[in-house]
């Protein structure tokens, strides 16, 4: 078995709030750092044109209150997570701390995006996908000429939200196969309290539908 599908492990969270156009004072988004700094210890507060971004080396939250016609937003990024729950109650809390502290509560819309990683085992990833998915197309990829270090493919769907998921080989490594699946739900809505399901949808997307997709690869 060229795939262990009970191996994909779900490494980085993106997560982000649109909402309408802001204008904030510096004084409220440094009271809005040492708020937030008192659960979530960043390390640097970097002062952007309509916003800050609250950083460490493996993980950030950017607070802007956007320009018209741009909306403001509010994005916490987790580059090298260990499990989903933990970092999605981070994220969760991160949600709660800005827009309480900076009296936002509509919204416009909601992405997450996770990124995850599988081992090969026996084959490269780049081989596994050539010789399942693209194993009767194998012979015309030759027509682009030498050098192909591997293919992948992408998948769309509109369903409650918009799914845009991609699987192809991990380029820098070519043991490993990278998966990333970016939702997009696109409704207006009021309170933080939808949030944590279209994430735990997302989450289960990734985690059932996708894993089932990757055993059927092996």
């Amino acid at each position: 078995m060229s795939l262990n599908v009970e191996l994909l492990n779900c490494r980085r969270l993106t997560t982000g709030i649109l909402f309408p156009t802001r204008q904030f004072t510096p004084g409220e988004l440094n009271r809005l750092y040492a708020t937030v700094t008192e659960r979530h210890p960043f390390q640097t507060l970097q002062h952007l044109p309509d916003g800050i971004r609250m950083a460490n080396p493996e993980n950030d939250c950017v607070v802007q209150g956007g320009q018209i016609p741009q909306p403001g937003r509010i994005q916490v990024n987790d580059n090298n997570i260990f499990h989903f729950e933990p970092a999605k109650e981070r994220t969760l809390d991160l949600f709660d701390l800005v827009c309480t502290h900076l009296n936002i509560h509509q919204f416009l819309t909601f992405g997450v995006k996770l990124t995850a990683f599988l081992p090969s085992e026996g084959q490269t990833a780049a081989e596994v996908l050539e010789n399942s998915v693209f194993a009767g197309f194998r012979g015309h990829l030759a027509m682009l000429g030498e050098g192909r270090q591997g293919t992948g493919f992408r998948v769309v769907l509109r369903t409650d939200g918009a799914y845009d998921l991609r699987i192809e080989p991990f380029f820098t490594d070519l043991t490993q196969l990278y998966i990333e699946l970016d939702v997009q739900y696109p409704e207006p809505f009021s309170g933080l309290a939808p949030v944590e399901e279209k994430m735990n949808r997302a989450y289960r997307f990734l985690n059932e539908d996708v894993r089932e997709l990757l055993r059927q690869l092996s």
